[in-house]
């Protein structure tokens, strides 16, 4: 009995190393389709959409069919986000490049978009999980990007310790990069994300179960009439 436990441990490892690793190549085909520069903000989102697929349970989806799919449909949401959180990056970069603190208000100036760098990496870890899980307008993405990472800065920070360990690894075992690098990471920061969504959506029910209860009945009743 022990065997067969150690066995389908095993096996199930071994699916997983596999799923990790079809995906991380379907993430380089697609980007590479999408000419790099368009095809690496679908990809992604595409990526993160099957491992919310797996964190759900839905183990058995079809991987290709769902990334293919994604793709598709999040190509033109997905890109102009990416060109505006490009934009910002860029402006973040430069200014760091070229604000040397010879006085008092540039170290002022130089720690403020040190903040402002801070927070637009907080929204980078929220941005792919969101598009992944929600269907908003666009700018709702890069607004509540942040608002989840400040407001749930523990998960944020766990999402940078992952990262950090990742890269780590990755700089003593450069041989499985093209294999797992983006898939693990995508997997580990998918898994922290949705914690949060869940809590959210946990609070705003309760939150909306509580509206309900201090409701003068005759509203309630009206509220079930006119649907």
């Amino acid at each position: 009995m022990d065997h067969d436990g150690s066995m389908s441990r095993m096996l199930r490892m071994c699916e997983w190393v596999m799923r990790l690793a079809y995906t991380n190549l379907l993430w380089l085909l697609f980007t590479i389709l999408g000419l790099g520069v368009f095809g690496l903000m679908p990809a992604t989102t595409a990526l993160f959409s099957v491992m919310r697929k797996w964190i759900q349970g839905h183990e058995q989806v079809n991987i290709f069919r769902t990334f293919w799919k994604v793709f598709r449909e999040e190509f033109v949401r997905s890109n102009i986000i990416g060109v505006v959180l490009f934009i910002i990056g860029t402006i973040i970069y430069v200014d760091l490049a070229y604000i040397y603190p010879t006085s008092w208000l540039l170290h002022v100036l130089r720690f403020a978009i040190y903040i402002f760098g801070f927070l637009f990496i907080v929204s980078l870890f929220y941005i792919f999980p969101l598009l992944a899980h929600y269907d908003w307008k666009k700018c709702l993405y890069l607004k509540f990007s942040l608002l989840l990472g400040i407001s749930y800065l523990q998960y944020t920070l766990s999402m940078l310790v992952f990262s950090a360990v990742l890269f780590v690894l990755f700089a003593y075992l450069p041989g499985i990069v093209p294999f797992f690098s983006v898939s693990i990471l995508a997997y580990g920061h998918m898994w922290l994300a949705y914690q949060v969504f869940k809590k959210v959506e946990f609070d705003i029910e309760h939150e909306t179960a509580e509206v309900k209860k201090r409701q003068p009945s005759f509203l309630q009743s009206k509220r079930v009439n006119t649907q």
